[in-house]
């Protein structure tokens, strides 16, 4: 996989059997980084966001599906057929990846499993991604929701005297596709080829971290508290004139610097705030004093305070603010993709390398867009034909 390109990935073909969105992030992540994604799609279906609206502008492309797949290449397959399945090994003996997210057993079942696919492809690397590993659970339908409320995460999250709450981020997902190309890339270093089972739930678990280390120190579970930082303060959001301002006051010197721009000399020299753990202690009197000030000033107005001042805070922005963000539009990260006269700029993979590049987006394909090209590559022109026909 010598590479001429200063795409990181480039050379590396992967075979793409996921749908929804753990496993497209995960190969979009790929995409990003060079790989050729091949996406298997279910003939006349393909994956299941095709259908889940909004489209981008006229098109019969969805936001959803857009999101997470562009660049790839859409082949329409089925993989329970016959054919279908000698197909997709056909295009196994050019690849080095093969990512797939159906029900456990669901690909072995078809004759496509890891011990299957390995007498075709020694070398591959086979990623398998799933609610749960072995356990009691595997079988489980695996759901983002489920996968947050059995992991903890979704107990930590809300208000403190709300009920649980599901973060706007589909974590499970993400989680479990971030971990997947880190799983990929790591047995593509090894080279021997191996078989790499991705869990949402034990993911989701390890991101725990210190919220996991307090509630094995103190045996009790981790309070819910919306924006309030258990044992740091002030480090929660306050409404302004015109929004939401987050501040993260994590030490006593920062403190100083916000009682300095709130030119609130009287609340540093308070005994009751002159500490963190002083502060924790008294922290409904804090936020009293606190609330009021706040208010008095427009985000902006803030924002630019607490940068003078060196203090860490920013705007709660939303979806569409925060892609009209200066730094974000700076940083270079944005790709300039546009669908029927609709601007989509979605972030590549943002990680810089010193030495090389991500791809710029690209647009989503076609369902079986590439179906004939991408197949014709491995197979006779009559057995490519056949498959066109049983499809239709």
């Amino acid at each position: 996989m010598t590479s001429t390109s200063t795409a990181p990935l480039d050379g590396v073909r992967v075979i793409d059997c996921t749908q929804m969105l753990s496993g497209p992030f995960a190969t979009q992540l790929l995409a990003d980084l060079g790989a050729d994604i091949v996406k298997i799609e279910r003939p006349n279906r393909g994956d299941i966001t095709r259908s889940v609206g909004p489209n981008v502008g006229d098109s019969e492309i969805t936001a959803y599906f857009a999101s997470l797949n562009r660049g790839k290449r859409s082949v329409e397959l089925d993989l329970s057929t016959a054919d279908g399945a000698a197909a997709l090994e056909a295009l196994v003996e050019t690849a080095d990846v093969l990512v797939e997210n159906y029900r456990p057993g669901t690909m072995a079942k078809w004759g496509l499993g890891y011990d299957d696919l390995r007498t075709v492809r020694e070398d591959l690397v086979y990623c398998s991604i799933s609610g749960f590993l072995e356990g009691p659970y595997r079988d489980l339908p695996a759901f983002d929701m489920v996968a947050q409320a059995l992991s903890g995460s979704m107990s930590i999250t809300g208000e403190a005297d709300g009920s649980p709450a599901r973060p706007g981020i589909p974590i499970g997902d993400i989680c479990a596709g971030m971990y997947a190309v880190i799983g990929i890339t790591t047995a593509l270093y090894d080279g021997a080829g191996q078989y790499i089972d991705v869990p949402m739930f034990e993911g989701l678990v390890s991101w725990l971290t210190e919220r996991a280390g307090r509630t094995f120190v103190t045996d009790e579970p981790y309070p819910r508290q919306g924006t309030v930082h258990p044992t740091l303060a002030p480090y929660r959001t306050f409404e302004t004139a015109d929004g939401w301002f987050a501040v993260a006051i994590g030490s006593d010197g920062t403190w100083q610097s916000l009682c300095d721009a709130l030119e609130r000399p009287d609340l540093a020299a308070d005994d009751r705030f002159e500490t963190n753990n002083e502060r924790v202690a008294h922290r409904e009197a804090l936020t009293a004093e606190l609330v009021p000030a706040f208010e008095r000033r427009t985000n902006d107005e803030w924002f630019d305070l607490f940068r003078d001042y060196g203090i860490p805070g920013a705007p709660v922005k939303d979806t569409r603010e925060v892609f009209e963000d200066e730094h974000l539009r700076a940083s270079g990260v944005l790709s300039d993709l546009e669908i029927d006269g609709v601007e989509l700029p979605f972030p590549v993979c943002p990680i810089a390398f010193s030495g090389s590049t991500t791809q710029s987006g690209h647009e989503p394909p076609r369902l079986g867009e590439h179906t004939v090209p991408v197949l014709s590559e491995s197979l006779p022109d009559e057995t490519v034909a056949a498959i066109l026909e049983r499809r239709e």
